[in-house]
């Protein structure tokens, strides 16, 4: 009778603990399946977030290259300007950036000075209106006459996840301003003269 019970008693044992191993591998799916999601949305962002920075800043870089360059008059076409912006921006993509080019000049009106557009051109935008103001003149043109060419960009990002829906409406800009360094001497001021515009007038 003793080893019929102790059989008996083994196959209980192994029994307790088939079903306890059985509950525990259940428990396990259960884990999982709550934490996979989360592992998910860490990962995206993990990638998302990065690549929406580093597109941010590679649009500030390719803003301040395009007014650089424009305002050393160092083109042939217009559109190489608008092209450095990809360029300067690779490996992170900019199309459909709007792009904005302005000279412009400082004026005196009153006791201030204003910042106003003299010729302007555009890539996807609305380019600036000739002759109204833009704001108190860029840094390091403080002075009446002073002759200025600013770039200003405008990108609605595209994520590569359509997860965060913060990041599907978010809009990129910049702007930059440089002072004429190699411009055209019109009215005794070195100045940069945009396709299909004007010089400033005096």
């Amino acid at each position: 009778m003793r080893p019929r019970r102790q059989l008996w008693t083994g196959r209980r044992a192994a029994a307790t603990l088939d079903a306890f191993g059985r509950a525990e591998g259940g428990v396990s799916a259960i884990e999982f399946a709550f934490i996979a999601p989360v592992l998910v949305i860490l990962f995206i962002a993990a990638i998302e977030i990065p690549r929406a920075i580093a597109t941010n800043n590679r649009l500030a870089q390719a803003t301040i290259a395009m007014a650089d360059l424009a305002s050393k008059n160092d083109y042939a076409d217009i559109n190489d300007v608008f092209a450095a912006a990809q360029v300067v921006a690779a490996p992170y993509s900019l199309a459909g950036t709007g792009i904005v080019l302005t000279a412009g000049g400082v004026y005196q009106v009153g006791n201030d000075f204003v910042a106003r557009v003299c010729s302007s051109v555009q890539s996807g935008d609305k380019a600036r209106i000739v002759g109204s103001d833009i704001g108190p003149p860029p840094a390091g043109t403080a002075l009446k006459g002073d002759r200025f060419v600013m770039a200003e960009t405008r990108l609605s990002y595209r994520p590569l996840f359509s997860f965060f829906p913060v990041l599907n409406t978010l809009t990129f800009t910049g702007k930059a301003a440089w002072p004429v360094r190699e411009g055209i001497a019109t009215n005794g001021q070195a100045e940069v003269v945009l396709p299909g515009g004007k010089p400033c007038p005096p």
